[in-house]
């Protein structure tokens, strides 16, 4: 993985800041920024910083997919596909003509390779072998498909979850079917097992995903990067805005007793995670507008409100000044 420049160095770097405001759609902000403001967002493309959402759905469509961009500052995006010839013919090429990025789990949900409540590796590579000779290679090599999440929350299996050698497996066997395509885990640095040898060879990178309830963002984010060292996986840091919250929106999120982040909680634990050092993407869980939150309602439609539209397109502006770093694996 290529080497970052030192914290105290990204710190100078944003202190020049970038832009003058938000856009016209994200309205005024309305607290006290941790992160710079920025006219429009920032240039889309595979080249360009990975920033953007789990989910998208009731936007996936050249319409949406432009008109999240200019609101949300948003390069990219995950989402779950177990249809192949609809991802490489339809997602895909639509993501390309977007000059966007997507990274994909390319299997079913947990019970499609549970039994008896334990993970089971053989179920889960013929879930991931339905992809071989589907078409992906050509969207892998132009830096439309980045990424391939191997498994979603790996410790909440009934039964035994995959321990570090499942995962290695899966990623290897992910490799060996797509050379070149970055493999990740969606759980923090800290909670994934330790492989053989100490360091994992074939999964690049896991995913930091920041809610209030962690504790202090600054010492969780150093905690999270020392760990993913320490382990040679690269780091994907991100907020759960639909969940994460520490109350003070007033109202409840995805699930019942969680509450989303208000637009002050984004600016500034996203301002701790967006400037870790090593951090190669960035994805905030999530933007859906077609699933609904505990209390029926859209949860797109909170973050469209103005001030969170704002600080969402101001934290994009924060990590598109973020020096590159290669999640991928030589």
């Amino acid at each position: 993985m290529q080497k970052p420049p030192p914290l105290a160095s990204l710190i100078a770097a944003l202190a020049v800041g970038i832009g003058c405001g938000p856009t016209e759609a994200a309205g005024p902000p309305t607290a006290p920024l941790d992160v710079p403001a920025v006219s429009g967002p920032p240039t889309a493309g595979p080249a360009a910083p990975m920033y953007g959402f789990w989910g998208l759905n009731g936007h996936i469509s050249p319409e949406g997919f432009a008109d999240v961009q200019a609101r949300y500052g948003m390069t990219g995006f995950q989402v779950a596909s177990e249809n192949p010839r609809w991802a490489v013919q339809t997602l895909l090429p639509m993501v390309r003509d977007a000059g966007m990025w997507i990274t994909l789990r390319l299997t079913d949900d947990h019970h499609a390779y549970t039994v008896h409540g334990d993970f089971d590796l053989e179920l889960w590579k013929q879930q991931l072998r339905r992809w071989k000779g589907a078409g992906l290679e050509p969207y892998i090599a132009d830096g439309t498909l980045v990424g391939h999440m191997l498994l979603d929350d790996i410790r909440n299996f009934p039964g035994r979850d995959p321990d570090a050698a499942d995962l290695e497996e899966m990623a290897r066997t992910s490799k060996e079917l797509f050379p070149g395509l970055m493999t990740y885990v969606r759980q923090k640095a800290t909670h994934m097992p330790t492989p053989e040898g100490g360091k994992y060879i074939w999964v690049d990178a896991s995913v930091n995903q920041y809610e209030a309830k962690e504790g202090p963002v600054e010492a969780y984010a150093t905690v999270q990067e020392d760990r993913a060292e320490r382990l040679g996986l690269g780091v994907i840091n991100g907020l759960n805005i639909a969940d994460g919250g520490d109350g003070s929106a007033g109202r409840p999120g995805w699930r019942p007793n969680h509450y989303p982040m208000t637009a002050q909680e984004i600016r500034h634990y996203g301002g701790v995670m967006a400037t870790v050092p090593s951090c190669g993407m960035f994805l905030n869980w999530e933007y859906d507008g077609e699933e609904r939150w505990s209390d029926g309602s859209i949860g797109a439609e909170y973050f469209d409100q103005p001030e969170l539209q704002a600080a969402l397109a101001d934290l994009a502006a924060l990590y598109a000044t973020h020096p590159p770093v290669t999640l991928l694996k030589d």
